[in-house]
């Protein structure tokens, strides 16, 4: 421990959580502005914290660490994690019942790029993971830029292994419900109610296959009935149509109904269609809901060998999606790479098609390959 010891140079402003081994702390370092603003969180070096500490100290020496962990010490028999901080509301306040007039597509986007910054960090320790997807510390500014507030007060909750994917799983649901709130409420809109209530139960096993049923649900909530739509709408706003005179009140409602024509007209008369089946590697997610079913994943397996058959996920050079740069190290391949970051193979094809190369081709140490994210993928694919 002794050998990264540097002196506490960050004066604290605030203190978001204060406990009898560890405390949540705001503070700045340099000017006090909004720009130098601090998440520190301080733990006592203590036998029982040493796991944390070897967890927290590997993520910030690896070449996966977030951007916003900038700094890891100990001082005074405590260490210390200090993450950035951006002053903006968290999703729960954003987005709270009777203030939330945000249009659905734009709610819709926000949503998917927040379930991509947490795919992101998808591999992290259940404990940190945790507290990351808490609607408390997911935060977006005006110009609805997603930032995670790295608060770890709640890490306790999160030590438990089994039960804690259970409770990572009914946070996302938490999120899903919180940006489409109105939407989740409707009745007509069981696609999405099953959606969330698959993540209460801990059903899904990864974001993108999850991705999949919740863009079809996205969809039939644009596509769902005109007349029940419209009348949902209406009963959300009766405290304001009370005050409207009766004249007005025609007027607005008529007005609706040739807006909503207007953009079911433009935006897709598809509704009875099935949804998309998107195959990533051997595993095809279709998004039947129909039976209500648990079990939404396909999987081809070759009669004869008993190997899965792996599905080429082909990727335009230059798509723009999510992506990270990833330094390429002597030794590496296209395969090694995809293993180590993917923890699967079978994105071989898209990064090499992502980057414009083969997929056995030699790798130059030092060259920058582009690694695309795959709920990303899985939202491209789904389009």
């Amino acid at each position: 421990m002794c050998e990264i010891n540097r002196s506490f140079d960050y004066v604290v402003i605030a203190n978001l959580f204060s406990g009898p081994e560890y405390s949540v702390l705001i503070g700045y370092k340099g000017e006090n502005t909004l720009d130098n603003l601090y998440i520190i969180n301080e733990f006592e070096c203590k036998k029982n914290e040493l796991d944390t500490f070897k967890m927290l100290f590997s993520i910030f020496s690896s070449s996966q660490c977030p951007k916003e962990f900038v700094d890891f010490f100990v001082e005074n028999e405590r260490f210390y994690s200090v993450f950035k901080y951006v002053e903006a509301e968290n999703i729960k306040q954003k987005f709270r019942k009777g203030f939330n007039f945000s249009p659905f597509d734009e709610r819709c986007v926000i949503l998917e790029n927040i379930l991509i910054r947490i795919d992101r960090i998808y591999n992290f320790p259940p404990s940190i993971l945790g507290c990351l997807t808490e609607l408390e510390n997911i935060h977006i500014d005006e110009k609805k830029n997603i930032h995670l507030i790295y608060n770890f007060k709640n890490m306790e909750k999160y030590n438990n292994g089994k039960e804690a994917q259970a409770l990572i799983s009914q946070n996302i649901g938490k999120i899903i419900y919180t940006l489409l709130e109105p939407e989740s409420e409707a009745k007509f809109n069981k696609p999405l109610h099953i959606v969330i209530d698959k993540c209460k139960r801990g059903v899904y096993r990864s974001i993108p296959e999850m991705v999949i049923e919740l863009k079809k649900a996205e969809k039939i909530s644009k596509t769902s009935s005109w007349f029940s739509y419209i009348k949902y709408q209406i009963s959300l706003r009766k405290p304001l149509i009370s005050k409207i005179s009766k004249v007005s009140m025609i007027s607005l409602v008529v007005a609706g109904v040739f807006y909503l024509a207007y953009s079911k007209l433009t935006e897709g008369q598809q509704s009875g269609t099935a949804a998309t089946a998107v195959t990533i590697g051997e595993v095809t997610y279709n998004g039947n809901t129909e039976d209500e079913s648990d079990k939404t994943v396909a999987e081809n397996i070759d009669n004869q060998t008993g190997t899965s058959k792996t599905g080429d996920i082909i990727l335009p050079t230059g798509l723009d999606i999510e992506f990270e740069d990833y330094v390429v190290q002597h030794g590496d391949t296209i395969a090694s790479i995809c293993t180590s970051y993917y923890k699967d193979n079978r994105y071989i094809t898209a990064v090499a098609s992502f980057n414009g190369i083969e997929t056995n081709e030699t790798l130059t140490a030092g060259s920058i390959l582009k690694l695309p994210n795959r709920t990303a993928i899985a939202l491209y694919l789904s389009k």
